[in-house]
């Protein structure tokens, strides 16, 4: 079921991609403030397209790296990182174009501009989210290719493809029509036969030792403990006076998305265990969790709108940015729903499917309620914490062996699968 979902995803987020870049109203010369104000449908669009291309191209790429053992594990090791937090982390930016929006519908271009530039020189903002996003995307994609193609999960012919798609994305992005779509369109021909040489091959290298499986199990259960720990650690130094106190506010919003990010691995190590029902779960909170982890970019937008323009205006450009259709409804809803069900959906499936104890889905449930119902400041940490003891017992269990009965179980799903 993995490779399939992950086949889908190596087909879609290409398309998406190319959608999001021919709608792009910003192509060519036309880079100045100004341009989304004219143009507010192709911006949303624009934008939502490409933070979902993103996402999709995170369990895509995931999904390449899972069958490799030990051939190309080093590559994968680090790609696997660049993933989960880079790409991740810069699918995220794509939410300040609908601030920016926001920003030109509400202000002249001057003003606009302002907030912009203040919103580039926050230190944490730049140094934890810019940075690590932008080194993330680019390393994600060049080596994922190259440790499929070393593992022989896919030719080198089709990694070859894949960079030089991606290659002709990094230099054509913002080309106009159609020199910006010669990247998108390789890429859904090389991605296109990746997931397909993904789905009808077997293990590589059945016979070698599973060094990258190992990796990818030592950090699933790191994230386990470190997600609700670094959740945990944003609620306790949120702020409601956010202009007096600049760097904090910039800290939570960081350690709450790190925290988001973190649960990514985190929900997948504990699916690997469980049934079908847990693993779809588990796919859908996946996606959520990337989704809800960019919403935390807008408390640092909202910063440097305070720090720039008065607070009744300031509240006013937060209410156009929240407003934006296809952001509320595209992006933060089923992020933020998706997101909590999730963390709440899969303990429980996982005791149902007896790789975890039930008091452990327990204490995820009532983690999920504490921080939905005790807000924010010090009274908002019993969530998180109550969070990280149930993931920590789930990260204990994990580590117990299988019973027979769960095995054959597991054998039997994978007998269908591939029947199937």
């Amino acid at each position: 079921m993995w490779r399939k979902a992950a086949a889908v995803c190596l087909v879609t987020a290409p398309i998406a991609l190319a959608v999001a870049t021919g709608v792009d109203p910003a192509l060519g010369d036309d880079q100045g403030y100004g341009v989304y104000r004219a143009h507010p449908e192709a911006t949303q669009w624009h934008s939502l397209l490409l933070h979902w291309a993103w996402v999709l191209f995170v369990p895509g790429l995931l999904g390449l790296l899972a069958p490799i053992r030990r051939r190309g594990a080093a590559t994968a090791g680090v790609a696997w990182v660049a993933v989960v937090i880079g790409l991740v982390t810069f699918s995220a930016l794509m939410a300040f174009d609908f601030f920016l929006l926001a920003l030109e519908q509400n202000l002249p271009d001057a003003q606009a501009q302002a907030v912009d530039e203040r919103f580039q020189q926050l230190t944490w903002t730049v140094a934890g989210w810019q940075w690590p996003g932008l080194a993330g995307w680019g390393l994600a994609l060049i080596l994922t290719p190259i440790a499929a193609a070393r593992a022989r999960v896919i030719s080198w012919w089709t990694a070859g493809a894949a960079l030089a798609g991606t290659a002709g994305y990094f230099v054509f992005a913002i080309s106009p029509v159609p020199l910006c779509l010669i990247g998108p369109v390789i890429m859904i021909g090389a991605y296109a036969a990746a997931g397909w040489q993904l789905v009808r091959g077997g293990r590589a290298g059945a016979a070698e030792p599973d060094n990258f499986g190992d990796f990818r199990r030592r950090a699933g259960r790191i994230c386990m403990i470190a997600a609700p720990l670094s959740f945990a650690a944003g609620m306790a130094t949120v702020t409601a006076d956010t202009v007096a106190h600049p760097v904090r506010t910039q800290v939570s919003a960081f350690l709450l998305h790190l925290g988001w990010v973190l649960f990514v691995p985190a929900v997948l190590h504990v699916a690997a265990r469980a049934g079908r029902f847990t693993q779809v779960a588990a796919g859908v909170t996946v996606l959520a969790l990337i989704n809800f982890s960019a919403l935390m970019m807008g408390d640092s937008a909202d910063l440097a709108a305070r720090q720039v323009l008065d607070a009744a205006t300031a509240d006013r450009v937060g209410d156009t940015f929240g407003g934006l259709p296809l952001f509320a409804f595209g992006w933060m809803l089923p992020g933020m729903v998706l997101s909590l069900l999730g963390l709440v959906v899969v303990p429980i499936g996982a005791a149902v499917d007896r790789v975890v104890s039930r008091w452990t889905a327990a204490l995820a449930v009532a983690g999920v309620a504490a921080f939905l119902g005790l807000g924010l400041g010090w009274a908002g940490v019993v969530g998180p914490l109550l969070l990280a003891a149930a993931f920590g017992l789930m990260a204990r269990d994990l580590r117990r062996p299988r019973s027979a009965e769960l095995v054959a179980d597991e054998d039997r799903g994978a007998r269908e699968e591939a029947a199937a």
